[in-house]
């Protein structure tokens, strides 16, 4: 397809002036109308289309109505009418009134245009950067970062579920590769049990059990048949991999042959769990368990408007300390990086303070507090420490008999510092004290224990208490998002799509607040002098 139908450089003159007196002042639709223009253009979606061959809808115009469908959290079908009854959506997209819109598959086949060569986030960037030249971002200014739940598009599966609707997913797909090889390798029994769907609800827990095993055995069955008479073509499906893997992550093989299922907790993690979606995962957090991803969210936190630099879709396990580096170094690509960084918990080491402040930024939150199995007065942070001189004294005033370097990578553990035999003749010796060990207190000391220490040292003041207020209000985006835009549940399917959903999301509410804010800056222009003007939050 070629973009032969360049995006309008004006809003026709009929549609201008019998809509515009109707658009509120703090209309998107008003502001994307009169700017768009300077944010995105044609060219930033030459390399997805040919010189020549069948006209495409404009990239603009899909683009925007991407933004638009999430700023009303509509699906295809009602944008494309929308596009063709709303009079507000026309004037924002500088189309005629006549104008009869396009099909809603062209915004299906848009995305799939988008993530095949790589651009789903060049609307979002562009509006980044357009912010950042009017100077509604500032670099090294405040930004917050926070995380919530997305729920993926799929059902979710017990273990047995899983492995069926695996095997029965690759069946269909050989079935549809090769029939015939289907009709001469494998059963017509086999064929009828995996031809539908299967649940195993009110089943007994020793029936499951039981089942689980035997659905292991046909699964590996059914994967040396392919193996062993199979065509490379067969081999290499994407279902006959999947059901590779989700037999490994489920079952032991026995050398028997048997099929015991792995315990519970060796089947959790970076695991499939289920078959429509094989990039979902199962997160907890906050005492709520789900499937699906996880979305981090950064926004400014300046005075003023606050609008948001980043979005990232990971993986629903992953830790959001694990995230943290990939942020920062989008936010430096894009020449918006905090001076100060707000955070929970979640996102705070001594590793992390430390690789922050390398790159300029200094990352402010609470650190975890170690030892929490020990009574106050005898967790890490009371003892004296120093590493420098290789030194630690307790609590009780005793120093350490040994002092050790370690490579464990386990918390980052750098140095172990023994205290010895002689804790056994201390008054705090015992069950439930510092200690009740025979060869006494054993320290495990982090390499970045001073920059722990300190950052604890601060935390215990009103200043950095007050201060820390800011990173609450990334709250309010995320509630803003999920419920506004409707960002909580996937609309498609994999780690990419879900993505796109998350830029065109976080664009429609930069572009919200970015009208709120022109429109407040023009009615404070337009009041008299005389008029006293309430501060601006």
């Amino acid at each position: 397809m070629s973009m032969q139908t360049p995006f309008a450089a004006e809003i026709p003159e009929e549609t201008r002036h019998l809509v515009e007196p109707l658009l509120a002042a703090d209309s998107v639709y008003r502001l994307v109308g009169h700017k768009i223009d300077q944010v995105i253009s044609d060219e930033d979606f030459l390399d997805m289309y040919a010189g020549e061959g069948r006209p495409a809808v404009n990239p603009v115009v899909l683009a925007l109505v991407s933004i638009f469908q999430f700023l009303e959290k509509l699906p295809d079908r009602a944008a494309a009418e929308a596009v063709v009854m709303r009079l507000d959506w026309k004037y924002a997209l500088r189309q005629e009134l006549t104008w009869a819109g396009f099909h809603y598959s062209d915004l299906c086949n848009f995305r799939k245009r988008l993530l095949e060569y790589g651009r789903e986030w060049v609307v979002f960037e562009r509006l980044i950067a357009y912010l950042r030249e009017q100077g509604y971002i500032k670099g090294r200014g405040k930004q917050r970062t926070d995380a919530t739940k997305i729920l993926g598009y799929v059902a979710r599966l017990s273990r047995l579920e899983l492995v069926w609707e695996t095997i029965r997913l690759a069946l269909d797909a050989l079935v549809r590769a090769d029939a015939s090889w289907v009709g001469k390798y494998v059963p017509v029994s086999f064929v009828d049990t995996y031809s539908q769907r299967r649940w195993d609800f009110r089943v007994g827990k020793a029936k499951i059990q039981q089942r689980m095993r035997e659905a292991g055995q046909e699964g590996y069955w059914l994967l040396e048949q392919v193996e062993g008479q199979g065509s490379d073509e067969l081999k290499a499906l994407v279902e006959i991999e999947q059901l590779q893997r989700v037999l490994e992550e489920q079952f032991t093989r026995g050398e028997d042959d048997t099929m015991p299922p792995r315990p519970r907790r060796q089947a959790k993690g970076d695991v499939i769990t289920t078959p429509h979606d094989p990039e979902v995962r199962y997160g907890y957090k906050g005492g709520q368990g789900w499937v699906g991803y996880k979305l981090q969210v950064t926004e400014t936190a300046d005075e003023g408007p606050r609008f948001i630099t980043d979005v990232e879709i990971v993986p629903a396990m992953r830790q959001d300390n694990q995230c943290l580096a990939a942020i920062q170094d989008r936010l430096v690509k894009r020449g918006v990086p905090p001076g100060k960084q707000y955070v929970d918990q979640a996102y705070m080491s001594g590793y992390h303070i430390a690789d922050s402040l390398s790159k300029g930024i200094d990352l402010r939150g609470y650190v975890r507090e170690g030892n929490l199995s020990k009574p106050e007065g005898f967790r890490l942070r009371d003892f004296e420490i120093d590493i420098e001189q290789r030194r630690a004294i307790c609590p009780a005033g005793k120093t350490q008999v040994k002092w050790t370097r370690t490579n464990s990578s386990k918390n980052l553990t750098a140095y172990l510092a023994w205290f010895g035999s002689q804790c056994g003749s201390c008054p705090h010796f015992g069950p439930g004290l510092c200690t009740d060990r025979p060869n006494g207190r054993c320290l495990s000391i982090n390499a970045y224990h001073d920059v722990i220490q300190a950052r604890r040292l601060e935390t215990d003041t009103e200043a950095f208490r007050q201060e820390m207020y800011i990173r609450a209000g990334i709250e309010g985006t995320v509630s803003e998002m999920v419920r506004s835009h409707g960002l909580r549940r996937s609309r498609y399917r994999g780690t990419r799509k879900n993505q796109l959903q998350a830029l065109f999301g976080a664009a429609a509410v930069n572009l919200k607040r970015l009208a709120h804010r022109l429109s407040l800056l023009a009615f404070i222009r337009s009041r008299p002098q005389s008029m006293p003007v309430a501060p601006m939050a």
